[in-house]
């Protein structure tokens, strides 16, 4: 609980913040997008938590129970121990991100969020269910054979939401400090190229929280190389294709994307 109170407070951050400092005009957003956006995000925050707890941090402790696992096994230092667990549970959601973009299947449930034409803290929020579900079974080989620990799962997952809801959000911060941040971690000015409509753009910035995977992987592409003026998916432009409901099937409906994101 205290988990979700948290990361609530931290959504609501960004939230009010790219109400005061936009950084693309807000009359471009549907009045239903937030609404739609959020509603997802309830969803996906219950049975989210409720397929984790029933994946990812049941696994995580078998592990620790039955010294499964590379890190039950070594006796390095607990600080060491955890953020080497973050570094390898950030580089598998790099790795999870890449197989979503490139493998057909999995790429219908994660255009559930690539669909998003605006921007902004709710996109964050905007993810179809079942990506969510096959994402923590993604989790549970690596999991188990390193034995990483349910507080390793659950300190990262605090740390990813709270850049995801960063990433995303519609804040107009100066240029010069998202470049700084941005030799770090992932900044708003970084991920909007990674939502652009064209392919080529989109094809890149796959890390969540560190960037440093997407420069060891050559799949880094820095802000103001390429611009970025619009965001979506080409054959979801119309206003109900961003309906809740349709979002909700929209993985099992055949839409004609044409070639223009090639």
């Amino acid at each position: 609980m205290n988990r979700a109170i948290l990361l609530l407070f931290v959504f609501l951050i960004f939230f009010t913040l790219e109400r005061v400092l936009p950084q693309m005009d807000n009359s471009n957003r549907s009045k239903k997008h937030d609404g739609t956006n959020i509603k997802l995000g309830i969803i996906n925050t219950v049975l989210g938590r409720l397929i984790a707890v029933f994946t990812v941090y049941t696994a995580a402790s078998f592990a620790e129970r039955n010294t499964i696992g590379l890190f039950n096994m070594v006796q390095w230092n607990k600080n060491t121990v955890l953020i080497s667990e973050i570094l390898i549970l950030d580089l598998i959601n790099y790795t999870w991100h890449r197989l979503l973009h490139n493998i057909n299947f999995l790429r219908r449930f994660h255009n559930v969020h690539h669909t998003d034409r605006f921007l902004n803290s709710t996109s964050a929020l905007r993810f179809h269910i079942i990506e969510i579900f096959f994402g923590n079974l993604f989790k549970l080989i690596p999991l188990i054979i390193l034995g990483l620990s349910a507080e390793a799962v659950l300190l990262y997952e605090i740390i990813l939401n709270s850049n995801i809801y960063f990433h995303h959000s519609n804040i107009r911060i100066p240029i010069k400090l998202d470049l700084m941040l941005s030799k770090v971690i992932v900044t708003p000015y970084l991920h909007r190229i990674h939502h652009s409509i064209k392919y080529k753009e989109s094809n890149s910035n796959y890390s969540s929280f560190l960037i440093i995977w997407d420069k060891i992987f050559k799949s880094f592409t820095k802000q103001g190389e390429i611009s970025t003026p619009k965001y979506g998916i080409p054959g979801y432009n119309e206003e109900w294709s961003q309906k809740f409901y349709f979002l909700l099937k929209q993985p099992f409906l055949n839409i004609d994307t044409k070639s223009s994101q090639k």
